[in-house]
């Protein structure tokens, strides 16, 4: 048996905890959970039947696999709280963003095994990426009952972990960069030709659901898409066209945008590290 804790149990935890729980890689008797306030921790125990405890520490001493979902800004003042309680045998697991796995191991009791993974909120569909890059003290066991649990829910892949800010940034950060472009996308059809906002949002999003279901296909990519739909000379290839010519900018705008807020935020928290 082993026993599950979740410190935070905001969108990302409770969600984690449902599907586990819903894909039967873990049972709601294993698994104890606690919030900043309580009330979304009783909520999702009223929902699953999963234990709340009172506080981190306690979350922390009877875990075997210690999940840490938080916001980066606050995991070293969890771990600084839970440190002397934390046990050799606990795999702490951070999904918090710009925390470094140098960070983690820092702030635990030496010997600590850690990991971070970088889930995407498309795992409520059971689909889409978890990203996993694993401390050097991680051991095969470990790896493989992270790649179980996670296999339930959507498809890990292992990272190096200087590379992790760019990959989140095409899985965890997408749905909401994806949801914003086809956003603007309908927004266009508005301006240009006056049609209902709510119908020019539902075409684009059934056509952009449709469009994922395509890609599923083993043989198909997005150049495979492109060629059927964009025929030489057409109507279609003219809109590609305009995309290959503005978005390269946009997008390495886009992405300068986001790593520069993944370092500021690192640089922040390498304070509270050297404050503390």
């Amino acid at each position: 048996m082993t026993r599950y804790g979740f410190i935070g149990t905001g969108s990302m935890g409770s969600m984690m905890i449902r599907h586990f729980i819903r894909t039967d890689v873990a049972v709601p008797q294993d698994i104890a959970a606690c919030s900043k306030t309580g009330a979304s921790a009783r909520a999702l125990a009223a929902e699953t039947g999963i234990t709340v405890k009172d506080s981190c520490r306690d979350v922390a001493q009877g875990a075997d696999v210690l999940f840490v979902c938080v916001r980066p800004l606050d995991v070293h003042g969890v771990l600084a709280e839970i440190r002397d309680v934390l046990s050799h045998d606990t795999l702490l697991i951070s999904i918090a963003a710009c925390v470094t796995l140098e960070d983690l191991t820092a702030w635990s009791e030496p010997g600590t095994r850690c990991a971070r993974i970088i889930p995407s909120v498309t795992a409520e569909e059971h689909s889409g990426i978890s990203l996993v890059a694993w401390g050097s003290r991680v051991t095969p066991g470990d790896k493989e009952l992270i790649f179980s649990l996670f296999s339930a829910i959507g498809t890990p892949v292992e990272i190096e972990e200087r590379h992790i800010d760019v990959y989140s940034d095409l899985t965890s950060c997408a749905p909401a960069l994806f949801a914003s472009m086809m956003q603007e996308y309908a927004a266009a059809a508005v301006r240009k030709e006056g049609v209902p906002p709510a119908l020019a949002e539902y075409l684009v999003r059934h056509t952009l659901i449709g469009t994922a279901w395509l890609l599923t296909g083993k043989e198909t990519g997005f150049d495979d898409i492109i060629r059927r739909v964009a025929t030489k000379d057409g109507i279609t290839e003219e809109g590609v066209n305009v995309l290959r010519s503005r978005l390269p900018g946009v997008y390495d705008e886009l992405l300068e945008a986001t790593l520069a807020r993944h370092e500021l935020v690192m640089q922040t928290i390498a304070r509270q590290g050297k404050d503390n």
